[in-house]
């Protein structure tokens, strides 16, 4: 469930600038076009309250970086990236977040591509931080393309400073379609035209995301948007079910950092005492460190290698003999069940992925055939989780080329 880790762009971190004098280019933004200025209202969902420029690239830059990244992906353009900040609602009150806006350098985008990040503890590696990994990847991929890219950090990262709604789907409903609205009156203001036809995709965290977002687009049609098509990577989709027992048997290093986040965001948006979840010393812990201005080496520095260790009896019960429990149930409500998409929707996993147990990709397809779903499970290869990613994302990229040919902005 951890955010894009792409090795290889983390030891590019030393070589970029050397880079960049080599090719003569720069990744500031001194060349973007200036939006206005803007006044956000509170009480306007999707109403812009800054947008600020925060990088530009170079179609060769941009390939190159995606190169070594081992992403070898066509790049058509450059692109120039912002953070748009906008409001929105989470547990019924106005909240301001964030979101990266990737705008490729030239003629009209051939769809908008809402991507969805994986996990992350620090608000600075948000997504809408430009200079992270995976804004890079994701904005080189699409936006490279062509595609208007949008990536919402969601509550919790980028501006807001509240708990994370990790796994939460009403506020990442609201904060994404609030950041669609926001993104169409940017690109206007911008002098761009709106492509409605809507390409989701996400990565672990962001695969649960893409489908609850598919889902929610085909349940609510809107003349502003349509669904083409969605994909999800090693995306933990079948929570109760899957996703937390396979977690709590701590096949990941990151297992306790995933659990007790998801712990934390369930306590605060259910109105729940963290220690009816987690045993002291550890609610204490996670609710003193998981508030966004920690790195992930101090957090994991003090979770147990053990994430049994952290959980109170009563929800070990609930997991192994199926004892009533109000966590349980909330994360069955926040699973994707019952799903018929409509539009076509693929689950991409790993063979040797850790993180998410490729039983969840296959389990959501096996559930939605019977009902007539446009979906299928697509197998990577003998991969981790970053290395499902790396795999993946290509080859979405590959297929959106596809389905975009045949669709035409209005």
């Amino acid at each position: 469930m951890r955010d894009l880790n792409f090795e290889v762009l983390r030891a590019l971190r030393r070589t970029v600038g050397l880079l960049a004098v080599a090719l003569g280019l720069s990744a500031c933004a001194s060349g973007q076009a200036a939006p206005p200025v803007y006044h956000g209202d509170p009480g306007v969902r999707g109403s812009v309250a800054a947008v600020e420029p925060v990088g530009a690239y170079s179609a060769l830059r941009m390939w190159v970086l995606l190169l070594q990244a081992k992403a070898s992906v066509p790049v058509a353009n450059g692109i120039d990236l912002y953070r748009v900040s906008y409001w929105s609602i989470t547990d019924g009150k106005p909240v301001l977040v964030s979101g990266l806006m990737s705008v490729p350098g030239r003629g009209a985008p051939r769809g908008t591509v809402l991507w969805m990040h994986g996990t992350q503890d620090n608000r600075g590696d948000s997504i809408s931080n430009a200079r992270s990994e995976e804004a890079v990847a994701a904005s080189g991929v699409f936006a490279g393309g062509g595609y208007l890219l949008l990536a919402p950090d969601l509550f919790g990262l980028g501006v807001s400073k509240g708990r994370q709604a990790y796994y939460f789907n009403p506020s990442t409903i609201d904060v994404t379609l609030d950041f669609l609205r926001a993104a169409k009156t940017v690109t206007r203001d911008l002098g761009r035209p709106w492509n409605p036809n809507i390409y989701v995709a996400g990565f672990s965290q962001g695969g649960h995301s893409a489908a609850v977002l598919q889902q929610e687009l085909e349940r609510r049609p809107s003349p502003e948007w349509r669904i083409r098509a969605g994909a999800g990577i090693a995306g933990a989709y079948k929570l109760a079910d899957i996703s937390i027992p396979f977690a709590l048997n701590g096949h990941s290093p990151q297992d306790s950092d995933y659990l007790a986040t998801a712990a934390l965001s369930y306590a605060t948006y259910y109105h729940r005492p963290l220690d009816e979840v987690l045993v002291q010393p550890y609610a204490g812990i996670v609710a003193r460190l998981f508030d966004g201005d920690h790195t992930l080496e101090e957090i994991s520095k003090a979770m147990p290698s053990n994430p049994r260790a952290m959980f109170a009896p009563a929800i070990l019960a609930a997991f192994d003999v199926n004892a009533p429990s109000w966590f349980v149930d909330a994360l069955r409500q926040n699973e994707i069940g019952g799903w018929a998409p409509r539009s076509p929707f693929r689950a991409y996993y790993g063979e040797k992925d850790v993180d998410v147990s490729p039983a969840d990709a296959r389990t959501l397809v096996a559930e939605s055939k019977p009902l007539g779903g446009n979906i299928e499970a697509i197998s990577v290869g003998p991969y981790d989780h970053s290395g499902t990613a790396l795999r993946a994302a290509p080859l979405i990229r590959q297929w959106f080329d596809e389905l975009s040919g045949r669709a035409s902005p209005r």
